[in-house]
């Protein structure tokens, strides 16, 4: 889910939990390279800036079954495949990454 949908509805407490479980899934916000809010609050921490995801920058909630998708083939090509609905071509760009537990 981009910005623009998830912060206007239910899922807006994502901004500061940095996730939300739902009945079937956990969708965790990540920044426009896929890196998780955690990890980039370390970065951001390390480096001393005061934003994980610096405001202007793509923040989505990512269901985390696809977070490994999202990081391999990009925001952009993402989006795209679930504008259209295609979730077999997602799955498909997935074939071979490794599944998290």
């Amino acid at each position: 889910m981009t910005e623009e949908y998830w912060t206007n509805s239910p899922f807006s407490i994502a901004r500061y939990t940095g996730c939300i479980k739902a009945p079937h899934a956990e969708y965790i916000l990540v920044n426009k390279e896929g890196k998780d809010i955690f990890e980039c609050s370390a970065e951001a921490q390390k480096e001393g800036r005061k934003y994980a995801i610096e405001p202007g920058e793509p923040a989505d909630l990512v269901d985390k079954r696809y977070l490994p998708i999202y990081r391999k083939i990009g925001r952009d090509k993402f989006i795209e495949y679930c504008e259209k609905g295609d979730i077999e071509g997602l799955k498909k760009e997935g074939e071979g990454l490794k599944k998290r537990r």
